[in-house]
């Protein structure tokens, strides 16, 4: 891919291909791999702002969220003492708290 300084401002470091579109769900404009648009959008619409993402076609993939004052994680082990599953016991979450528009951080 070609080195390009044109999309700078959205922390993206070269041309657009087929694969890219400048999008902005209201918190700015940002370069987006197609394939990442609908989960982008999705996470935008409830009040989660996402920093950086990537997904190809071999299947590898990452995004990152930002934590504000709104948003708040816990990493925890699967305990469903309540449920008839138990295939998620044993294995690590994490849980994802926010409070879309709320002035007052989520304590």
């Amino acid at each position: 891919m070609k080195a390009t300084n044109k999309y700078k401002h959205c922390n993206h470091h070269h041309e657009l291909t087929s694969e890219h579109s400048v999008v902005d769900f209201g918190d700015g404009e940002f370069v987006a791999n197609n394939q990442a648009i609908p989960l982008l959008k999705a996470l935008a619409d409830i009040g989660v702002r996402t920093r950086t993402h990537h997904i190809d076609d071999s299947g590898h993939g990452f995004f990152s969220f930002i934590i504000d004052p709104h948003v708040d994680i816990e990493i925890r082990q699967v305990h469903e003492k309540d449920a008839n599953r138990s295939k998620y016991n044993g294995l690590t979450e994490v849980l994802v708290r926010w409070c879309k528009g709320d002035p007052q951080p989520l304590e």
